[in-house]
């Protein structure tokens, strides 16, 4: 792969005349009647208001999203979103609201069809009363011989970067994880630092419950991906203990 086009989207209902498109979707869907009346209903016209110890504001009508926390909230989102990567000639993922378009840029014809999914997205957006979070586009151009194509989103020109962050593991346009096993390790050993200013106590039984809960998660995200393959930082991963345990409590500080 020579490219990859990175960029990230927000969906935002923001009208009724949204509420009525994401109806008509679940009518589509072969929802019955009942059902989507009442998720209209549900949807539409809710107020909120907001307490502050005994000051209450007056009712304010909701203008925008859905009721948070909801089962129902994923699940109509992901019908909303199920017909955007219709007619895609490159790979589209999506997770939640994060959105990638894939594409091979070597090729005049790559580069086309990767710019002609960009107007299929847009038209897509403009057809479902959505907008693209433009502070979140981004291009991430991989490979060394890579041209370098400028690619537009509607209007607008997308801007390159040299790396980026996707659900929370950091990748540089050559795949290098070092920064993402310096990051990895800053944040364990932050929390360890947090662990030793706070807890007295160093024995095994307080230290490697908190470490396995606290620390552990950080170089343990997504290891899989990005797990360290030089061996300097391999070195800087598996940075050694915490400073101050004995030796038979040490085996709750290293990071590997």
């Amino acid at each position: 792969m020579a490219l990859q086009h990175w960029w990230t989207r927000e969906e935002h209902l923001t009208s009724s005349t949204q509420i009525c498109a994401k109806v008509s979707k679940l009518e589509r869907h072969r929802f019955d009647g009942w059902t989507t009346q009442w998720i209209r209903n549900w949807l539409d016209g809710r107020t909120q208001r907001l307490a502050v110890n005994s000051s209450i504001s007056k009712w304010r009508p909701v203008k925008s999203g859905i009721p948070q926390k909801s089962i129902l909230g994923p699940t109509l989102f992901n019908i909303f979103v199920g017909s955007m990567d219709s007619g895609i000639e490159c790979t589209l993922s999506k997770f939640a609201d994060n959105t990638k378009l894939c594409g091979v840029a070597n090729t005049l014809e790559g580069r086309g069809a990767t710019q002609r999914d960009l107007d299929r997205l847009e038209r897509w957006a403009c057809a479902n009363l959505m907008k693209f979070n433009q502070s979140k586009y981004k291009v991430l151009h991989l490979s060394d011989g890579n041209p370098k194509h400028k690619y537009r989103l509607g209007g607008e020109w997308l801007e390159s970067s040299p790396e980026e962050k996707d659900l929370g593991v950091l990748a540089d346009e050559k795949l290098n994880m070092s920064q993402q096993c310096m990051l990895a390790t800053e944040r364990a050993n932050h929390i360890l630092g947090f662990i030793k200013r706070s807890m007295a106590s160093r024995s095994r039984e307080v230290i490697l419950p908190l470490y396995s809960a606290l620390v552990t998660p950080h170089p343990e995200y997504c290891v899989q991906l990005w797990g360290p393959q030089h061996k300097k930082d391999i070195d800087i991963f598996g940075a050694g203990p915490v400073e101050g345990l004995e030796d038979d409590q040490r085996a709750g500080a290293p990071l590997l």
